[in-house]
């Protein structure tokens, strides 16, 4: 869609930030405009109006050349010349504090996704609609779940990336590792993970990695590169634990399987692999409370099965 596009709205609220960040993120030329709309209309064909009861604009219903998108938490059809379609969404009153990857979450397929889908059919609007109204005050805004997964594995890898590298630096990320040959095989992607992980690390990222594994798997991680230059790059930010597959299992089996095939935690969710799952290798949970208790399970395993590994040798030890 090559017009231009004004939106107009006086609350700075987490809808408004939801239309921009669809904006800009689909290369869609915009204004926001949140006081009188006099004047500035005449360069533009489309109005995206967030009803804040104020009617003000009630003078461009006259304007057969214009094209008026009305977004507003009740039903009230207007009269006029204009072309104008509605959405109707408790969206318009969301000031709720989200965390960035819950914003994330229902951007993916949360209310906010399903929202932007229909604004964007009506600022396309290839089926002419006039009088079309979208009624989504029945979607729930909070879901059952903040769960989502991944559409394949290298978005995965995406994520992961973009996560580690958002990290502050104070914030301490706890890796649990297990092997599987499915992820360290020297593939591109794992290469490119493993390799930004050394630059994070290098630049003072903080990072506790557990690798939970048998003997016999230790000596298959020894073979790979990138483990050796985990050991390698051993540093008070970087801190490197070994735990016996076979001694956990015999003592906190259910723990293991709650922990399996590896586990992520980070300030606002955890990220779990799944490696059974041939499309995407792992979810995120959003839940306050599964990071909590994760960090529990973190801790406890640490404490208690933990080996700690400050140089190669001591690799001999465990």
């Amino acid at each position: 869609m090559n017009e231009r596009v004004i939106i107009k709205s006086t609350n700075q609220n987490n809808l408004l930030k939801a239309i921009i960040n669809y904006m800009e993120s689909e290369k869609i030329d915009y204004i926001l405009q949140e006081n009188s709309l006099e004047g500035t209309t005449k360069d533009f064909k489309k109005l995206i109006y967030i009803d804040d009861g104020s009617k003000d604009f009630n003078d461009f219903f006259e304007n057969k050349e214009l094209s008026i998108i009305v977004i507003s938490d009740k039903k009230e059809v207007v009269d006029g010349k204009a072309n104008i379609n509605y959405i109707i969404t408790t969206l318009v009153n969301d000031e709720t504090n989200y965390t960035d990857v819950q914003k994330e979450y229902l951007y993916k397929k949360g209310i906010y996704h399903t929202f932007l889908e229909k604004l964007g059919e009506l600022l396309e609007n290839t089926n002419n609609y006039d009088g079309m109204i979208y009624d989504l005050t029945e979607l729930k805004s909070i879901p059952n779940n903040w769960i989502f997964n991944f559409d394949s594995i290298n978005d995965t890898y995406a994520w992961l990336l973009k996560k580690n590298k958002m990290l502050p630096n104070n914030f301490v990320r706890k890796v649990i590792n297990f092997y599987d040959d499915k992820v360290y095989d020297d593939s591109l992607r794992e290469i490119n993970y493993l390799a930004q992980k050394l630059v994070e690390i290098k630049d003072g990222k903080n990072v506790i990695d557990i690798f939970i594994c048998s003997k016999d798997e230790l000596k298959i991680f020894e073979k790979n590169y990138f483990f050796k230059l985990l050991i390698k790059n051993i540093s008070p930010n970087y801190r490197f634990y070994l735990i016996d597959k076979d001694k956990i299992l015999e003592n906190d089996k259910n723990l293991v399987t709650k922990l399996t095939d590896g586990i992520a935690i980070y300030n606002d969710c955890i990220y779990r692999d799944t490696y059974d799952d041939e499309f995407s290798l792992g979810y995120v949970d959003c839940n306050i409370d599964t990071i909590k208790q994760y960090n529990e399970y973190f801790d406890y395993i640490l404490n208690k099965y933990g080996t700690q590994i400050k140089v190669e040798s001591d690799l001999n030890e465990f």
